[in-house]
């Protein structure tokens, strides 16, 4: 299947995806602070991101588009997650794909493979 980066400061919630991605015969690999995230996403190449955009009381679209703006990070496709309906923010920053939290895990799962269908390079 594929390694998969989750980032969430909850740590329900990373157990929960971890869970779910791994059932589904993902390697789930998880970020909880918000200066982790370009280190682990340059380290581990993840064919998609999964990313709640407010984690320690930050506001993490600046780290979105830090993702979006390095070229070799740029390729990884990004589902962004928040309880506030910001898609408009992270589509205008290029981010592929926005889930209102809550979402139901098949939706999840649904996005996860329509995205590594539509950049196979990450493979």
């Amino acid at each position: 299947m594929g390694k998969i980066m989750v980032v969430d400061d909850n740590t329900v919630m990373l157990g929960f995806m971890t869970t779910l991605l791994e059932l589904e015969g993902h390697t789930a690999v998880t970020v909880s602070r918000p200066e982790d995230i370009i280190p682990v996403a340059q380290a581990e190449r993840p064919q998609v991101i999964i990313m709640d955009i407010h984690l320690a009381e930050q506001d993490t679209l600046v780290i979105l588009k830090d993702l979006k703006s390095d070229p070799h990070l740029a390729t990884i496709p990004i589902i962004a997650v928040s309880g506030m309906d910001r898609g408009e923010e992270c589509r205008a920053i290029g981010v592929e794909e926005f889930m209102l939290k809550p979402f139901m895990p098949a939706k999840m799962l649904e996005k996860i493979e329509q995205l590594q269908q539509s950049h196979p390079t990450n493979s």
